[in-house]
């Protein structure tokens, strides 16, 4: 066996089984460890367009040793990275090629959900093609977005089968110095599938499980793929929970995560995070600076989400290799550009906003209703901005998540929550109430559109409500 691949072989075992602290310290510098991670195929505007057909199928594909029979994007679990410039235009071309409905949604950008565009009352018939044409406004903020299904009731089996991708807005780095502008860029996509044997002993898909059943979990659709980053080099890392249902907390030993913007915003500083919890939707734009020669693991830690939820063991995402010569670390800015706090702004209407749910029937509410496409929830003016109290009075975990738009959190039971940034996606701990700032002051959003919990399964079983924006 060639010496290069038994030391590869012995350093992946050691790194599933490290410590929270510890990695290894001793590498052969002569031989370098050959990086496995993927990134999935890019789409790019040309000419101020992006154009792309997306083809949603069953089909058998990869996932680490086994071949997984699910629903995907163009036959990959991984599917193209869809990358475009501010003030430029999505028009893509979905063909439902399953055998139940679909639909397209782009999560987080500050579209119109009105027409063909970011419309997730639409319905794509199985068997059918449907043309979305989605502008992308010249004020979108750049940074890290992502696309998915959005079909009530599917939404869960649908991207827990595969079926979501990332979608960038370039321009992240841009009020960032030079230097930083350069850095290799890194796109981690984190995503699950729950599979199960079938009777012919084939493994596929099975959506109709609970979400703490043991899952397969991939970055870039890859098991544990290795990742190279040469001591004290800088590389900005895009880390998105493409998942349906589950939780990361994440760590990389060894390493201090420099976050500098979440859920497509950039932040008012740079925050070091030894952990970084993730929930569903959730995105962190990230620098990471190579640690001294070694191989570290790149890892979720264990979590449990409640007494009504699910406990999630830790487990191995990657293995990080530093190794090859050191670089001189990037000087890394104090400051950002100055975000606005929206608690000056004047609040003109205030809405209190619960999330429940019930054991038997399994069934999930917000403010005691199921939801119904036909009936709508909440009606705003626009120009409003509001303060919403959302209160979580369940025994697990739930995500608040609103289409269309950001907004600020600024309480967590009572007590303050420092200001960093904006949002699209935030955690709701059990029993617990926090409060967020919505400003309702974008002419682009004007029109129908949803707010639910990103827990797609709880979404599909009723915990969503309809909002509609007048002008």
């Amino acid at each position: 066996m060639n010496i290069h691949r038994a030391i590869f072989g012995l350093l992946c075992i050691l790194g599933s089984v490290l410590t929270a602290n510890s990695f290894v310290q001793s590498i052969d510098p002569t031989n370098e460890i050959k990086e496995s991670l993927i990134e999935p195929p890019f789409i790019t505007s040309r000419d101020g367009v992006l154009t792309a057909t997306l083809k949603a199928e069953r089909k058998s594909v990869r996932v680490g040793n086994r071949d997984v029979l699910t629903v995907v994007y163009n036959g990959l679990f991984a599917p193209p990275t869809l990358r475009l410039n501010r003030g430029e235009v999505i028009r893509l071309t979905l063909i439902n090629a399953l055998d139940k409905s679909t639909n397209f949604h782009t999560h987080g950008l500050a579209v119109s959900p009105l027409g063909n565009s970011d419309n997730v009352f639409i319905e794509v018939p199985a068997g059918t093609t449907f043309d979305y044409e989605i502008r992308i406004p010249r004020n979108q903020e750049p940074g890290t977005f992502w696309y998915h299904p959005h079909f009530h009731g599917l939404t869960s089996s649908q991207v827990g089968g595969g079926m979501s991708g990332a979608l960038i807005i370039e321009g992240a780095l841009d009020k960032f110095p030079a230097p930083l502008r350069k850095v290799k860029e890194r796109i981690i996509l984190l995503k699950d599938v729950i599979t199960t044997a079938s009777a012919t002993g084939e493994y596929e898909h099975n959506p109709d499980v609970g979400n703490d059943t043991g899952t397969t979990r991939t970055v870039n659709g890859q098991v544990n793929p290795v990742i190279s980053i040469s001591p004290g080099e800088t590389q900005y890392w895009r880390i998105a929970n493409l998942s349906a249902n589950i939780y990361y907390l994440l760590k990389l030993d060894g390493h201090t995560l420099l976050e500098f913007a979440q859920d497509g915003n950039l932040l008012n500083r740079i925050v070091e995070r030894q952990e970084i919890l993730l929930p569903a939707a959730s995105r962190r734009d990230v620098f990471v600076r190579g640690g001294k020669t070694g191989v570290y693991q790149f890892r979720t830690l264990a979590i449990n989400t409640g007494k009504a939820g699910n406990n999630y063991p830790e487990v191995g995402l990657a293995t990080v290799v530093s190794q090859g010569l050191q670089q001189v670390p990037l000087q890394l800015p104090t400051r950002l550009p100055p975000v606005p706090d929206m608690r000056k702004l004047n609040i003109t209407n205030r809405r209190t906003i619960i999330f429940s749910e019930s054991d038997d029937p399994d069934e999930y509410y917000i403010d005691g209703k199921m939801f119904d496409h036909h009936r709508v929830d909440t009606t705003v003016k626009l120009g409003s901005v509001e303060e919403w109290t959302l209160v979580n009075a369940s025994d697990e975990m739930h995500t608040f998540h609103i289409h269309q738009l950001d907004f600020q959190v600024t309480e967590l039971n009572g007590k303050p929550v420092e200001f960093i940034g904006y949002q699209d996606n935030a955690n709701m701990p059990s029993n617990s109430t926090i409060k967020i700032i919505i400003p309702f002051t974008d002419p682009v959003i004007v029109g129908k559109f949803v707010y639910h919990c990103h827990i797609l399964r709880h979404e599909d079983k009723g915990m969503m409500a309809t909002i509609v924006v007048v002008p």
